[in-house]
Protein backbone atom coordinates (compact mmCIF):
# COMPACT_ATOMS: atom_id res chain seq x y z
CA UNK A 1 0.00 0.00 0.00
CA UNK A 2 1.31 3.52 -0.94
CA UNK A 3 0.37 5.07 2.52
CA UNK A 4 2.81 2.23 4.98
CA UNK A 5 5.84 3.32 2.32
CA UNK A 6 5.46 6.81 3.35
CA UNK A 7 5.21 5.65 7.00
CA UNK A 8 8.39 3.68 7.16
CA UNK A 9 9.92 6.08 5.11
CA UNK A 10 9.06 8.76 8.00
CA UNK A 11 9.08 6.29 10.83
CA UNK A 12 13.19 5.38 9.96
CA UNK A 13 13.64 9.23 11.55
CA UNK A 14 12.78 7.95 14.84
CA UNK A 15 11.52 4.74 16.62
CA UNK A 16 9.19 6.70 19.03
CA UNK A 17 6.32 8.60 18.53
CA UNK A 18 6.97 11.48 16.00
CA UNK A 19 6.41 14.82 16.63
CA UNK A 20 5.59 16.08 13.09
CA UNK A 21 5.33 20.08 11.83
CA UNK A 22 3.87 20.46 8.95
CA UNK A 23 4.71 23.56 6.50
CA UNK A 24 2.18 24.55 3.65
CA UNK A 25 -0.05 27.67 2.51
CA UNK A 26 -1.05 25.84 -0.74
CA UNK A 27 -4.71 24.56 -1.54
CA UNK A 28 -3.34 21.79 -3.43
CA UNK A 29 -0.74 21.50 -0.60
CA UNK A 30 -3.11 21.65 2.06
CA UNK A 31 -5.50 18.46 0.45
CA UNK A 32 -2.09 16.36 0.30
CA UNK A 33 -0.54 17.52 3.69
CA UNK A 34 -4.44 16.68 5.55
CA UNK A 35 -3.80 13.18 3.73
CA UNK A 36 -0.34 12.39 4.83
CA UNK A 37 -1.47 13.43 8.23
CA UNK A 38 -4.31 10.96 8.46
CA UNK A 39 -1.83 8.76 7.76
CA UNK A 40 0.96 10.09 10.46
CA UNK A 41 -1.87 9.97 13.36
CA UNK A 42 -2.59 6.42 12.51
CA UNK A 43 0.93 5.62 13.39
CA UNK A 44 0.97 7.22 16.87
CA UNK A 45 2.31 10.65 15.37
CA UNK A 46 1.90 13.83 17.06
CA UNK A 47 0.79 16.44 14.09
CA UNK A 48 1.49 19.83 14.54
CA UNK A 49 0.21 22.82 12.01
CA UNK A 50 1.21 26.23 11.50
CA UNK A 51 -1.39 28.63 14.06
CA UNK A 52 -1.75 30.80 11.58
CA UNK A 53 -2.59 28.28 8.58
CA UNK A 54 -4.72 29.86 6.02
CA UNK A 55 -5.64 27.97 2.49
CA UNK A 56 -4.48 30.45 0.44
CA UNK A 57 -3.70 32.28 -2.08
CA UNK A 58 -0.16 30.76 -2.99
CA UNK A 59 0.55 32.94 -6.25
CA UNK A 60 0.73 31.37 -9.72
CA UNK A 61 3.18 33.09 -12.31
CA UNK A 62 5.92 35.34 -11.76
CA UNK A 63 4.38 38.19 -11.70
CA UNK A 64 2.09 37.07 -9.07
CA UNK A 65 4.84 35.86 -6.72
CA UNK A 66 6.67 38.96 -7.07
CA UNK A 67 3.37 40.40 -5.73
CA UNK A 68 2.99 37.68 -3.22
CA UNK A 69 6.34 37.63 -2.04
CA UNK A 70 5.46 39.86 1.07
CA UNK A 71 2.89 37.88 2.04
CA UNK A 72 4.30 34.67 2.13
CA UNK A 73 7.89 36.33 3.81
CA UNK A 74 5.03 37.10 6.84
CA UNK A 75 4.47 33.19 6.48
CA UNK A 76 8.06 32.14 6.44
CA UNK A 77 8.94 33.91 9.59
CA UNK A 78 5.62 32.96 11.82
CA UNK A 79 5.92 29.15 10.78
CA UNK A 80 10.05 29.39 11.40
CA UNK A 81 9.41 30.87 15.04
CA UNK A 82 6.82 28.17 15.54
CA UNK A 83 8.71 25.55 14.50
CA UNK A 84 12.38 27.02 16.79
CA UNK A 85 9.33 27.01 19.97
CA UNK A 86 7.87 23.49 19.48
CA UNK A 87 11.26 21.31 18.49
CA UNK A 88 9.54 19.10 16.37
CA UNK A 89 11.22 15.61 15.35
CA UNK A 90 10.46 16.24 11.72
CA UNK A 91 9.57 19.42 10.17
CA UNK A 92 7.28 18.09 7.00
CA UNK A 93 7.40 21.03 4.20
CA UNK A 94 4.61 19.98 1.75
CA UNK A 95 4.62 21.91 -1.58
CA UNK A 96 4.88 25.77 -1.47
CA UNK A 97 8.01 25.70 -3.41
CA UNK A 98 10.11 28.51 -2.81
CA UNK A 99 9.09 29.80 0.90
CA UNK A 100 9.64 26.15 2.24
CA UNK A 101 13.03 25.50 0.07
CA UNK A 102 14.21 28.80 2.08
CA UNK A 103 12.71 27.05 5.57
CA UNK A 104 14.68 24.32 5.19
CA UNK A 105 18.00 25.91 4.77
CA UNK A 106 16.83 28.48 7.78
CA UNK A 107 16.29 25.59 9.93
CA UNK A 108 19.48 23.54 9.08
CA UNK A 109 20.82 24.38 12.69
CA UNK A 110 17.96 22.60 14.63
CA UNK A 111 20.10 19.76 15.57
CA UNK A 112 18.00 16.13 15.93
CA UNK A 113 15.42 17.30 13.30
CA UNK A 114 15.19 16.07 10.18
CA UNK A 115 13.57 17.84 7.16
CA UNK A 116 11.48 16.16 4.39
CA UNK A 117 9.49 17.90 1.73
CA UNK A 118 6.95 16.28 0.13
CA UNK A 119 6.02 17.38 -3.22
CA UNK A 120 8.87 19.29 -3.90
CA UNK A 121 9.71 22.06 -6.33
CA UNK A 122 9.31 20.87 -10.35
CA UNK A 123 13.23 21.44 -10.82
CA UNK A 124 11.90 19.24 -14.17
CA UNK A 125 10.34 22.20 -15.71
CA UNK A 126 12.37 25.36 -14.62
CA UNK A 127 14.78 26.43 -11.76
CA UNK A 128 17.40 23.87 -11.34
CA UNK A 129 19.61 25.91 -9.13
CA UNK A 130 17.37 25.19 -6.91
CA UNK A 131 19.05 21.43 -6.34
CA UNK A 132 22.02 22.85 -4.43
CA UNK A 133 19.75 24.57 -1.84
CA UNK A 134 17.64 21.58 -1.50
CA UNK A 135 20.18 19.31 -1.20
CA UNK A 136 21.29 21.88 1.87
CA UNK A 137 18.11 22.26 2.90
CA UNK A 138 16.31 18.91 3.47
CA UNK A 139 17.38 15.34 4.27
CA UNK A 140 14.74 13.81 2.16
CA UNK A 141 11.93 14.74 -0.66
CA UNK A 142 9.09 12.65 -1.25
CA UNK A 143 8.19 13.17 -4.49
CA UNK A 144 4.49 12.82 -6.33
CA UNK A 145 5.49 10.32 -8.87
CA UNK A 146 8.29 8.18 -9.92
CA UNK A 147 9.56 10.02 -13.53
CA UNK A 148 10.11 13.14 -10.91
CA UNK A 149 12.09 10.88 -7.86
CA UNK A 150 14.35 9.66 -10.99
CA UNK A 151 14.67 13.13 -12.33
CA UNK A 152 16.03 14.16 -9.16
CA UNK A 153 18.04 11.77 -8.09
CA UNK A 154 20.01 12.33 -11.50
CA UNK A 155 20.76 15.55 -9.62
CA UNK A 156 22.17 13.69 -6.36
CA UNK A 157 19.46 15.00 -4.43
CA UNK A 158 17.95 12.28 -1.78
CA UNK A 159 14.47 11.60 -3.84
CA UNK A 160 11.75 8.65 -3.39
CA UNK A 161 8.96 7.92 -4.96
CA UNK A 162 6.55 6.14 -1.89
CA UNK A 163 3.41 6.30 -3.50
CA UNK A 164 0.71 9.38 -4.17
CA UNK A 165 -1.87 9.16 -1.53
CA UNK A 166 -5.05 10.65 -3.96
CA UNK A 167 -4.79 6.77 -5.40
CA UNK A 168 -5.77 5.38 -2.78
CA UNK A 169 -7.89 8.48 -1.50
CA UNK A 170 -10.28 8.51 -4.54
CA UNK A 171 -10.68 4.84 -4.98
CA UNK A 172 -13.90 4.23 -3.46
CA UNK A 173 -15.09 6.70 -6.21
CA UNK A 174 -13.70 5.01 -8.99
CA UNK A 175 -16.68 2.68 -10.24
CA UNK A 176 -19.33 5.52 -9.57
CA UNK A 177 -22.15 5.35 -12.52
CA UNK A 178 -23.00 8.16 -14.83
CA UNK A 179 -26.67 8.16 -14.47
CA UNK A 180 -27.47 10.78 -16.83
CA UNK A 181 -28.69 9.55 -20.37
CA UNK A 182 -26.80 10.55 -23.70
CA UNK A 183 -29.93 13.44 -24.19
CA UNK A 184 -29.36 14.89 -21.02
CA UNK A 185 -25.09 14.95 -19.97
CA UNK A 186 -23.41 16.49 -17.14
CA UNK A 187 -20.43 18.64 -17.28
CA UNK A 188 -18.54 19.11 -14.80
CA UNK A 189 -16.44 22.79 -14.39
CA UNK A 190 -13.48 23.30 -12.47
CA UNK A 191 -12.10 26.85 -12.47
CA UNK A 192 -9.32 26.31 -10.08
CA UNK A 193 -8.57 26.49 -6.31
CA UNK A 194 -7.10 29.40 -5.55
CA UNK A 195 -8.97 32.89 -5.89
CA UNK A 196 -6.86 34.30 -8.20
CA UNK A 197 -7.07 31.50 -10.33
CA UNK A 198 -10.79 31.60 -10.25
CA UNK A 199 -10.85 35.23 -10.50
CA UNK A 200 -9.20 34.37 -13.97
CA UNK A 201 -11.44 31.89 -15.29
CA UNK A 202 -14.84 31.80 -14.36
CA UNK A 203 -15.86 34.52 -17.32
CA UNK A 204 -13.82 31.95 -19.61
CA UNK A 205 -15.93 28.83 -18.12
CA UNK A 206 -19.09 30.74 -18.22
CA UNK A 207 -18.73 31.52 -22.06
CA UNK A 208 -17.81 27.80 -22.08
CA UNK A 209 -21.26 26.74 -20.31
CA UNK A 210 -23.47 29.47 -22.92
CA UNK A 211 -21.77 28.32 -25.85
CA UNK A 212 -22.18 24.31 -24.76
CA UNK A 213 -25.73 25.07 -23.81
CA UNK A 214 -26.45 26.36 -27.42
CA UNK A 215 -25.57 23.10 -28.97
CA UNK A 216 -26.77 20.63 -26.68
CA UNK A 217 -29.51 22.54 -24.71
CA UNK A 218 -30.47 19.63 -22.35
CA UNK A 219 -27.23 19.02 -20.94
CA UNK A 220 -26.54 19.99 -17.05
CA UNK A 221 -23.38 21.79 -16.05
CA UNK A 222 -22.05 21.06 -12.28
CA UNK A 223 -19.35 23.74 -11.17
CA UNK A 224 -16.71 21.96 -8.44
CA UNK A 225 -15.51 23.46 -5.86
CA UNK A 226 -12.86 22.49 -3.03
CA UNK A 227 -15.21 23.93 -0.29
CA UNK A 228 -19.10 23.56 0.09
CA UNK A 229 -18.66 27.38 1.12
CA UNK A 230 -17.15 28.18 -1.84
CA UNK A 231 -19.96 26.14 -3.29
CA UNK A 232 -22.84 27.66 -1.80
CA UNK A 233 -21.28 31.36 -2.79
CA UNK A 234 -21.14 30.06 -6.30
CA UNK A 235 -24.90 31.31 -6.97
CA UNK A 236 -24.29 33.92 -9.29
CA UNK A 237 -22.82 31.30 -11.85
CA UNK A 238 -25.85 29.18 -11.60
CA UNK A 239 -27.95 29.39 -14.98
CA UNK A 240 -31.48 26.90 -15.12
CA UNK A 241 -30.11 23.13 -13.95
CA UNK A 242 -27.14 24.04 -12.95
CA UNK A 243 -25.58 22.51 -9.99
CA UNK A 244 -22.50 23.69 -7.73
CA UNK A 245 -20.89 21.04 -5.15
CA UNK A 246 -17.62 21.63 -2.80
CA UNK A 247 -15.90 19.81 -0.49
CA UNK A 248 -15.89 15.84 -0.55
CA UNK A 249 -19.24 15.66 -2.78
CA UNK A 250 -17.16 17.14 -5.37
CA UNK A 251 -15.75 13.60 -6.05
CA UNK A 252 -19.16 11.57 -6.55
CA UNK A 253 -20.08 14.59 -8.74
CA UNK A 254 -17.04 14.51 -11.18
CA UNK A 255 -16.68 10.54 -10.93
CA UNK A 256 -19.95 10.62 -12.24
CA UNK A 257 -19.72 13.89 -14.98
CA UNK A 258 -19.52 12.92 -18.42
CA UNK A 259 -17.16 15.46 -19.34
CA UNK A 260 -14.82 17.76 -17.22
CA UNK A 261 -13.18 21.36 -18.07
CA UNK A 262 -10.58 21.74 -15.95
CA UNK A 263 -8.43 24.25 -14.90
CA UNK A 264 -4.64 22.62 -14.53
CA UNK A 265 -3.34 21.63 -11.37
CA UNK A 266 -4.18 18.78 -8.63
CA UNK A 267 -7.51 18.32 -10.14
CA UNK A 268 -7.04 17.59 -12.99
CA UNK A 269 -4.76 14.56 -11.74
CA UNK A 270 -7.90 13.86 -9.72
CA UNK A 271 -10.67 14.21 -12.58
CA UNK A 272 -7.79 11.59 -15.01
CA UNK A 273 -7.81 9.20 -11.44
CA UNK A 274 -11.86 9.25 -11.40
CA UNK A 275 -11.43 8.07 -15.30
CA UNK A 276 -13.43 10.83 -16.10
CA UNK A 277 -12.96 12.23 -19.89
CA UNK A 278 -11.75 15.71 -19.25
CA UNK A 279 -10.07 19.01 -20.84
CA UNK A 280 -7.34 20.83 -19.12
CA UNK A 281 -6.52 24.52 -19.52
CA UNK A 282 -4.85 27.43 -17.85
CA UNK A 283 -5.07 31.17 -18.25
CA UNK A 284 -2.09 33.87 -17.63
CA UNK A 285 -1.34 36.86 -19.08
CA UNK A 286 0.62 36.98 -22.64
CA UNK A 287 4.11 38.30 -21.01
CA UNK A 288 3.94 35.65 -18.52
CA UNK A 289 3.03 32.57 -20.97
CA UNK A 290 6.30 34.44 -23.00
CA UNK A 291 8.58 34.52 -20.15
CA UNK A 292 7.40 31.01 -19.50
CA UNK A 293 8.36 29.64 -22.76
CA UNK A 294 11.72 31.30 -22.51
CA UNK A 295 12.53 29.80 -19.06
CA UNK A 296 10.80 26.84 -18.74
CA UNK A 297 11.23 23.01 -20.18
CA UNK A 298 7.83 22.02 -20.10
CA UNK A 299 6.36 19.98 -22.76
CA UNK A 300 3.39 19.63 -20.90
CA UNK A 301 1.42 21.25 -18.43
CA UNK A 302 -1.37 18.61 -17.35
CA UNK A 303 -0.34 16.50 -14.44
CA UNK A 304 -1.66 13.33 -16.43
CA UNK A 305 0.58 14.37 -19.67
CA UNK A 306 3.64 15.40 -17.01
CA UNK A 307 3.57 11.70 -15.08
CA UNK A 308 3.33 9.34 -18.13
CA UNK A 309 4.91 11.87 -20.60
CA UNK A 310 2.17 11.41 -23.35
CA UNK A 311 -0.09 13.64 -24.38
CA UNK A 312 -2.71 11.73 -22.97
CA UNK A 313 -5.50 14.07 -21.97
CA UNK A 314 -5.52 17.72 -23.94
CA UNK A 315 -4.46 20.75 -22.89
CA UNK A 316 -4.69 24.17 -23.84
CA UNK A 317 -2.89 27.49 -22.86
CA UNK A 318 -4.97 30.64 -23.13
CA UNK A 319 -8.12 29.51 -25.34
CA UNK A 320 -10.81 30.78 -26.23
CA UNK A 321 -14.36 29.90 -25.78
CA UNK A 322 -14.68 28.43 -29.12
CA UNK A 323 -11.59 26.31 -29.00
CA UNK A 324 -13.00 24.83 -25.06
CA UNK A 325 -16.09 23.99 -27.21
CA UNK A 326 -14.28 22.25 -29.96
CA UNK A 327 -12.13 20.30 -28.00
CA UNK A 328 -14.95 19.17 -25.16
CA UNK A 329 -16.67 17.77 -28.30
CA UNK A 330 -14.18 15.43 -29.29
CA UNK A 331 -13.36 14.75 -26.26
CA UNK A 332 -16.66 13.56 -24.50
CA UNK A 333 -17.23 10.69 -25.79
CA UNK A 334 -13.91 8.78 -25.20
CA UNK A 335 -14.99 7.82 -21.51
CA UNK A 336 -13.34 3.85 -22.24
CA UNK A 337 -10.07 5.70 -23.39
CA UNK A 338 -10.49 8.10 -19.90
CA UNK A 339 -10.63 5.24 -18.10
CA UNK A 340 -7.65 3.16 -19.71
CA UNK A 341 -5.89 6.31 -18.57
CA UNK A 342 -6.85 6.00 -14.72
CA UNK A 343 -6.30 2.34 -14.48
CA UNK A 344 -2.96 3.43 -15.83
CA UNK A 345 -2.07 5.93 -13.80
CA UNK A 346 -3.01 4.33 -10.75
CA UNK A 347 -0.62 1.32 -10.99
CA UNK A 348 2.09 4.26 -12.26
CA UNK A 349 1.57 5.93 -9.10
CA UNK A 350 1.49 2.81 -6.82
CA UNK A 351 5.00 1.06 -5.57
Amino acid sequence: MPHSSRLRRLNRISEKALRVYISTAERSGALYAGLISQELKKAGAQIIWPAALQESDAPVGFAAGIEGAGEALVRMKRIEREVRRVKPDVFLAVAWSEPNTILGLRLMDMKGMRRVFFAPPQLWAWGRFRATLLRKGYDALLCLYPREAAFLGSLRLPAHFAGNPLVEHLTPYFDVKRKTSKASRSIALLAGSRPSEQSRHKTLLKGFRDAWKQLYPKDRAIWLFLTEGEAKDASFLLEGYDKAAGGSTRYRALAGADLAVVASGTASLETALLGTPQVVFYSLPRLEVALIRMLARVKHFALPNVIIAEDAVPELLNPHVGDLVEKAKSTICKSKEARELAIRLRKELTP
